[in-house]
């Protein structure tokens, strides 16, 4: 059974501390997760970063231990950032972690150490995708690129809440280009909150839910 907000939002509003760590092919730069676009790297310098991407100091047991240090409640990773790298073995997206000099299912990894800590786990999901052709087309317009690009966020969003056992947040991000009903937001968040019945969702999907999430 699906869990009323009231319930399911207690500990959240409890907890009040978190850490959020944006962590991707851009660490490979020493620069934040907008490097790419900011810096107008072309994509032939940009992905070759996943040849030197050994995530050698990907440490989530280390980031634990600071957070719990701090009085933080909960951890939330960036899976997938705009750049469309995925943290995570993905079927759906080989442009990913396990394909990557890294060889690993950082993913797993994380989920793994912050449910070790006991502390509650986020993944972080970006809606947008600079790295997908279906993207870039569904920006000009074209509408077979944009169901296409919709049916791949749902199967990524199902990779992510049904490989890791109990996921406490997803935290949407960049729902610019497209509408709630394009997005199938509504059939999307269902199916999130049917993998995972506690599940807390941020606002960024164009769509209330559980928490807002004001930027800037």
């Amino acid at each position: 059974p699906l869990h009323f907000p009231t319930e399911r939002c207690q500990w959240w509003q409890d907890a009040r501390f978190g850490m959020f760590i944006h962590w991707g092919l851009y660490s490979v730069l020493g620069r934040g997760e907008w490097a790419m676009s900011r810096e107008a790297i072309p994509w032939e310098e940009y992905r070759p970063l996943a040849d030197r991407f050994t995530a050698a100091r990907f440490d989530p047991a280390e980031w634990c231990r600071v957070a719990k240090a701090a009085d933080m409640r909960y951890m939330v990773l960036t899976t997938k950032h705009h750049e469309g790298f995925s943290l995570w073995d993905s079927p759906a997206n080989p442009f990913n972690s396990m394909r990557s000099a890294a060889r690993r299912d950082l993913v797993g990894e994380y989920v793994e150490a912050v449910r070790s800590a006991g502390l509650k786990v986020g993944l972080y999901y970006s809606l947008g995708d600079w790295h997908h052709p279906d993207w870039a087309a569904a920006w000009q317009g074209d509408l077979a690129a944009r169901r296409r690009f919709v049916d791949y966020t749902h199967t990524l969003v199902h990779e992510l809440l049904s490989r890791y056992g109990h996921i406490d947040i997803l935290w949407y991000d960049l729902p610019q280009c497209f509408t709630p009903d394009e997005w199938r937001m509504v059939e999307l968040n269902w199916m999130a909150r049917s993998l995972q019945p506690h599940l807390l969702i941020n606002n960024r999907g164009y769509t209330t839910e559980d928490f807002a999430t004001p930027e800037q």
